[in-house]
């Protein structure tokens, strides 16, 4: 006997349910109950054969992780911990390499093989829900010494809970084998006896405090592939079984009822019904219409796109180290200039890809991992030759040679018709040229000042630009976004630039007004070579207009700094001058728009993504 999970876990439709339109902050922690479908890791510390802590679990997980989740990735809490700009994972509660700093912000007690039902954790000998909830008076002891009286309180009473479970009750307990259960009650009466746990549940909570409250409903239980199995076995061919689907309705037709019910009797809370039985049984009745038409996210650029390759090279830009990636999987510093994720990890994660997008020269990744995505992106690079010998880093030139080598292993890997397919049907992330104006042009005894004027400048980079995508269609490449400049007068650095000139703390409008200039050229490139280049689909993602709202009123996007970034004073740190050792780096980066003095945060970074989905990378789903 096994419990069930039933959430997708490649797909975000879940997450849909419940966070339709968020963006940032109204939520300051995520709070989970239930059972497989949101445990995190709590089995892996109890006396139980229900555990998913080894291979191939987690195979799509951030290092292949395998941490408990029964999924090959990340399961709804994660994804919707990560929509109202929080850790794009919430660890569990008896997982020892998490305390009471990470649980502030978001934490899972849910037990995989439990129910509302007592008796149906007996079955596989998993945590009751009666114990989930003296983990949670235990966790609300060590917040409040954590953070204080008032703050834990508001934390409490505004985080979003999460609950989600019911379908073990069904499966494991009251259609099994010689069940008590059902000698004691019929299917009615039984859904009945549920019902009112879940309310006397709710109730509990409520006396605890929660007041936003998410209730999943039962999936189409008799879809999972197990009871489409026993169909088989019992003669009935390959097909769902219609009477456990009908029991998962009625129930979730009286969850909805007592969600009214106790929103009217309880004063205060907001319980929001998110059923997914409706959109994955669409899954299972034609799965082929939610496939990705993108079968690989390929990334050139600089240290906005970098996964970490700069970490294998000889250079001073590198961040592979602490705090960088303090917010990402496992805490873990990946040579991402950021404290967690950034763009092309969102944008993989929205086509249904991996979470992440592995660097090509990080040895722990290889073209098993590079056949669904990679990243050939340089910290410190430009389209200009000369703005990556500043530091050192690696030039355009030699990102293309690695790609011509990827597709040759490639190749080898899936053979040339497949390698043929993904080459020309994955998206290409182009983002790169900040540095070729603030660390080439406009740096001190530039030569490229001395030879251009900013006007030729930007004439010469469309040229370069022209030629690279050029070369990258010539190697197959045909759905391609090109990135456009920020405003780079108002990054952090150069504000602080503009204090120490006399200019006060402003952006520097001449940076601002080139960033603007160039953007305009790129997009005139990008219509012209739509046009000149058969088979071309090129968008032209402009972050430029939304980064400056969000730099103009941070507070509108759930951000309370935009001066200064996180990391050290926020004035000028950024790489080995934003290490572990600064003790002034903020505690919480969802407060501010950028991590250190170059580099976006996290949460802006995903605001920008959700932004270029929306509004031009749509197109290409």
């Amino acid at each position: 006997m096994k419990a069930y999970n039933f959430m997708p876990c490649r797909i975000l439709f879940f997450v849909q349910l419940i966070t339709p339109c968020v963006v940032g902050g109204k939520v300051p922690a995520i709070i989970v109950f239930g059972d497989s479908t949101v445990d995190t890791g709590n089995n892996n510390q109890i006396l139980t054969v229900l555990r998913s802590n080894f291979p191939p679990y987690g195979r799509d997980y951030y290092d292949k992780k395998a941490t408990g989740r029964f999924c090959n990735g990340r399961i709804p809490p994660d994804f919707i911990s990560e929509a109202f700009g929080l850790r794009p994972f919430v660890p569990a509660y008896l997982d020892p390499m998490y305390n009471i700093t990470d649980f502030a912000v978001g934490v899972c007690f849910a037990s995989a093989g439990t129910g509302y039902d007592s008796t149906t954790s007996h079955v596989l000998n998993v945590m009751p829900l009666w114990k989930e909830i003296e983990n949670y008076k235990e966790y609300q002891k060590k917040l409040e010494a954590y953070v204080g009286i008032q703050k834990s309180k508001y934390i409490i009473q505004d985080a979003l809970y999460i609950v989600s479970m019911g379908t073990n009750d069904f499966l494991e307990n009251y259609f099994a084998m010689q069940s008590v259960r059902a000698f004691q009650y019929t299917t009615e009466q039984y859904r009945g006896f549920i019902i009112g746990h879940v309310e006397n549940f709710i109730k509990e909570i409520y006396q605890l405090g929660a007041r936003k409250i998410s209730l999943t409903g039962l999936p189409p239980m008799g879809c999972l592939p197990l009871e489409r199995s026993a169909n088989m076995l019992r003669g009935q061919g390959d097909t769902c079984n219609n009477n456990y689907n009908d029991c998962a309705l009625k129930f979730n037709e009286m969850l909805s009822a007592l969600i009214q019910k106790l929103n009217k009797e309880l004063p205060g809370i907001r319980i929001a019904f998110a059923n997914p039985y409706g959109i994955i049984l669409q899954m299972v009745q034609n799965p082929a219409s939610f496939g990705g038409k993108v079968p690989a996210i390929i990334v050139f650029g600089d240290s906005s796109v970098d996964a970490g390759n700069n970490n294998q090279i000889s250079t001073v830009l590198k961040s592979n180290f602490e705090p960088y990636g303090r917010d990402f999987y496992g805490k873990m510093p990946t040579g991402r200039f950021c404290n967690g994720r950034i763009p092309p990890d969102f944008i993989s994660e929205a086509f249904g890809l991996r979470p992440f997008v592995p660097a090509y020269l990080d040895p722990m990744f290889n073209i098993t991992d590079f056949a669904g995505g990679v990243c050939f992106a340089s910290a410190g690079t430009g389209y200009d030759n000369a703005t990556s010998q500043v530091l050192s880093v690696i030039p355009l030139w030699k990102e293309i040679e690695n790609y011509k080598e990827y597709q040759k292993k490639l190749e080898a890997y899936v053979g040339s018709k497949k390698a043929k397919y993904i080459i020309q049907e994955a998206l290409y992330l182009v983002s790169l040229g900040t540095n070729d104006f603030l660390e080439n042009y406009y740096s001190i005894q530039s030569k490229r000042a001395s030879q251009f004027t900013i006007e030729q400048y930007q004439g010469f980079l469309i040229e370069l630009a022209e030629n690279f995508i050029k070369q990258i269609y010539q190697l197959g490449a045909r759905k391609i976004s090109f990135t456009g400049l920020p405003p780079m007068g108002c990054l952090p650095l150069e504000r602080a630039t503009n204090i120490i000139r006399g200019h006060g703390d402003a952006c520097n409008e001449k940076y601002n007004d080139c960033a603007l200039r160039f953007n305009v050229m790129l997009n005139g490139l990008v219509d012209k070579l739509n046009r000149e280049l058969p088979g071309m689909k090129m968008v032209f993602s402009n972050p430029y207009e939304l980064i400056l709202q969000i730099i103009r009123n941070p507070s509108s996007f759930g951000f309370e700094v935009a001066g200064v970034a996180c990391c050290g004073t926020g004035l000028f740190e950024m790489s080995y001058l934003c290490d572990k050792l600064n003790p002034l780096t903020c505690t919480d980066a969802n407060k501010y728009v950028f991590w250190d003095s170059f580099h976006l945060s996290q949460k802006t970074n995903l605001i920008i993504t959700n932004f270029l989905m929306k509004n031009v990378l749509n197109q290409f789903l």
